[in-house]
């Protein structure tokens, strides 16, 4: 029986080859919904599943020539194969993906019966895989288009995959450019990676898995290495747009306090709060340098909330002028009244008398 089990094991294996070989790091809209990846997904499907229908039509063929009943072995294949031809009408990389952990559920079931028929029937190990073999070659021609078809389309897929990562890769490298940034480094990986694609191309053609994961892993490798360096590259801008500009508002808060003091204004109050929000530089600073969001963040609040602090005080200030310059005006006027009184009552005391 563990040697019946080991061979349909091994003749009706289908989860381990399901997933094509397409990977590449890329911001943004990622390429597993766009129609030539669902075209070679479906090839795929299409593929294995004329694979598997041959193979499940010489076990069941074996299992007739026991005597036993093959009704079983034939729903569990007509469940299999609806599944297979639902596929070809789908259209997103999840419900395809879905539709083939199903596939591996009936191929299952479909072995985990055929194990009972051919226990059952005191069947062969051997006999069996001779007929699975034999209906396998002579169904061989449409496996074989099939399988061509899978390929075609795969190697599209991928091809065009990789260029259309290259180019969402290269025009973030000239924004940021574009912002000043010096991206040498980042390019230099770039660079890297566009030069795997001559070498993913042979390995499609070769149709060779282990050629295709091992530049596959190559390249998600420095596609992770890039991710990396464009975050430190965006730190980067970041940190230093942010101090330039906490430099320049600090500088304009300080400028405003020196006239309002030149005026005879009392700053203390604002000018305690501008110290701790300076105080604050070297924090922002470790923050940014350190791509630290939570103490970044934590930062800003803190900034933020003095900054409120810092235009309260300044109201106050101006309030405070405001009624200095409305007591001035009014002494001002005081003044003036009662130096008219005193000019009127010096020209009465001279005044002609006549009688």
């Amino acid at each position: 029986m563990v040697k019946h089990a080991k061979i349909i094991l091994c003749l009706l294996v289908l989860a381990v080859l399901m997933v094509p070989a397409v990977s590449a790091w890329s911001p943004g809209q990622p390429w597993t919904d766009n129609s030539e990846h669902i075209a070679a997904m479906q090839a795929y499907t299409a593929y294995a599943g004329e694979l598997f229908k041959a193979k499940m039509d010489g076990a069941i063929q074996y299992i007739g020539t026991l005597n036993q009943s093959t009704s079983t072995l034939q729903n569990d294949e007509q469940q299999f194969l609806a599944t297979v031809s639902s596929v070809q009408s789908m259209s997103s990389n999840d419900t395809i993906t879905q539709a083939w952990g199903t596939m591996t559920q009936q191929v299952t079931q479909f072995r985990t019966d055929l194990k009972t028929a051919i226990s059952a029937g005191n069947g062969s190990g051997s006999a069996l895989q001779a007929a699975v073999n034999s209906s396998v070659t002579a169904d061989q021609a449409n496996i074989q288009n099939l399988d061509t078809t899978y390929w075609t389309d795969r190697e599209k897929s991928r091809l065009d995959e990789f260029s259309y990562n290259d180019g969402r890769r290269t025009d973030l490298l000239t924004n940021l450019t574009a912002k000043g940034i010096d991206v040498s480094s980042a390019q230099a990986i770039e660079s890297q990676i566009q030069a795997l694609q001559p070498q993913l191309k042979a390995a499609l053609d070769a149709k060779d898995e282990a050629q295709i994961r091992q530049v596959n892993s190559q390249i998600d490798s420095l596609c992770q290495q890039l991710s990396q360096a464009v975050v430190n590259l965006s730190w980067q801008a970041r940190e230093s747009a942010r101090l330039a500009q906490f430099t320049n508002t600090t500088t304009r808060m300080q400028d405003r306090l020196t006239n309002l003091t030149a005026r005879g204004l009392d700053v203390s109050d604002a000018q305690t709060i501008l110290s701790q929000i300076t105080a604050l530089q070297s924090q922002l600073q470790t923050a940014l340098q350190n791509h630290d969001q939570s103490t970044l963040s934590s930062v800003n609040s803190q900034l933020e909330s003095l900054d409120q602090q810092y235009a309260q005080a300044l109201q106050q200030i101006t309030a405070q002028a405001r009624s200095q310059l409305a007591n001035q005006t009014a002494q001002n006027r005081e003044n003036r009244t009662a130096g008219e009184r005193r000019t009127n009552q010096s020209v009465g005391g001279f005044a002609p008398k006549f009688g």
